[in-house]
């Protein structure tokens, strides 16, 4: 919750990685849970550069079957032509319940990198909270 809390009214781009991270990954793994995934990806279409900046950052953690799977999840959902009717090509959805069943089966490996990530970085994370006090 420190993150959420933290940072609930800041621009993407000014999040530290750690914060960030946690935070899409979570989001990412929640909405599939919830609702469905593509509306993670739809939701997040609209801020340039988020979705590559999450690749970017499991690709350098090593984490490259995650990232290939989240990738599959990235298509044009802010392109003028679905606003409003929401449109969307039937192969997106048909991805989307392919990515829902790879974090389906992946739950707790999900929820060891969130923690692991976590733990990699905690005097980084504590700073965060010893800001807030």
């Amino acid at each position: 919750m420190l993150f959420y809390e933290r940072f609930k009214r800041t621009v993407f781009t000014d999040v530290p990685d750690i914060p960030f991270m946690f935070m899409e990954i979570n989001n990412w793994q929640g909405m599939s849970v919830r609702c469905g995934v593509w509306q993670y990806y739809e939701s997040g279409a609209f801020q340039d550069g988020k979705f590559e900046r999450v690749l970017s950052f499991l690709k350098a953690d090593g984490e490259d079957e995650m990232a290939s799977v989240y990738a599959r999840g990235i298509h044009d959902y802010a392109n003028e032509k679905y606003q409003g009717n929401c449109d969307y090509p039937e192969e997106w959805f048909d991805e989307t319940d392919r990515i829902d069943d790879w974090i389906s089966a992946h739950e707790e490996y999900i929820y060891k990198w969130m923690y692991d990530l976590i733990m990699n970085y905690q005097c980084e994370v504590l700073k965060l909270g010893e800001a807030e006090a």
